[in-house]
């Protein structure tokens, strides 16, 4: 066990964890645990919000089945059940490279030793079983590398080459969602577009209840709307259409750039962890500040 504790202190065992006597880490690598557990909450975020999206899109695709007697079989079915399948695993990647950032700063807990190498394992294990979504891009050889990198240094217990392997895993998974945005951005649109369809459909059928638009109007003196009357709800139609429109454009907007945003979070964070690994200060201490875009569309989308 003393020769176990004593590889985990000089090696930063993926910490980046600057050693110093009885294990204390430096600030840097204090902050770079917390900016990195930050990232991959906000990773994990935003794949949970675009694995619901795929299933609402399975569901609107039943619903303009019934509506509108569009075929939506079990064959049709099967790849957005493959995709929503592979997003959720890399949401659960997500979830492995955060409880890895999160052992990185019990160091000097009882089981630290052991939780890190867990964390490393299922994060290494992870990455090399990662496939490509279907109809998407093939998955960036580096994500692989990375994966059987990460467990080499676990199992051999090569010291030195620690802070290099955690810097090298997380390029790869800003490599592998810069790679996949574009099939992201997609998936969202495509979820968007027939919702927007269903409810136009619903509109037009005078399937939906406007009155709720009549609230700019009511609500300030307290008045509730009655039923609305076929005069009214044709009245209301077009209005209802174009802001069906305008709201499918800017909440695909709002996607484009919460994808962006995550984008970003994780390249500025390989560059933070890279400083670290090279064995120069890492002067920011706060998380990357696009997180909150990326954070605000999860919870708007959830």
């Amino acid at each position: 066990m003393q020769k176990r504790r004593r590889f985990i202190c000089s090696s930063a065992l993926l910490i980046l964890f600057s050693a110093v006597s009885a294990c204390k880490v430096s600030d840097d690598a204090v902050a770079a645990s917390s900016q990195m557990t930050s990232t991959a909450a906000g990773l994990n975020s935003y794949y949970s919000a675009l694995a619901n999206s795929v299933t609402d899109t399975i569901a609107l695709y039943e619903l303009d089945s019934v509506i509108s007697g569009i075929p939506f079989n079990s064959e049709d079915r099967k790849l957005p059940e493959d995709t929503r399948s592979e997003i959720l695993k890399r949401g659960e990647l997500a979830n492995s490279l955060g409880r890895l950032a999160s052992s990185m700063a019990t160091l000097s807990a009882s089981k630290s030793p052991a939780d890190v190498e867990t964390a490393a394992t299922s994060l290494g294990n992870e990455l090399i079983q990662v496939k490509a979504l279907p109809g998407g891009s093939p998955v960036p050889d580096a994500i692989g590398k990375a994966g059987n990198y990460l467990l080499q240094v676990i199992q051999q217990h090569k010291e030195k080459e620690a802070a290099r392997a955690v810097d090298q895993t997380l390029a790869a998974v800003g490599d592998l969602f810069e790679k996949e945005k574009p099939t992201y951005d997609s998936i969202a649109r495509t979820h968007l577009f027939e919702a927007n369809q269903v409810a136009k459909d619903l509109t037009n059928a005078n399937g939906v209840d406007p009155t709720a638009m009549l609230s700019p109007a009511l609500k300030p003196f307290n008045l509730t709307p009655l039923p609305a009357t076929k005069q009214l709800q044709d009245s209301l139609k077009s209005l209802a259409l174009s802001r069906l429109q305008n709201s499918a454009e800017e909440a695909i907007k709002k996607e484009v750039d919460a994808s962006s945003a995550m984008l970003t979070a994780l390249r500025e964070m390989s560059t933070r962890i890279h400083l670290l690994a090279t064995e120069r200060p890492m002067p920011i201490r706060g998380n990357p500040f696009s997180l909150k875009l990326v954070e605000s569309w999860a919870a708007s989308a959830i």
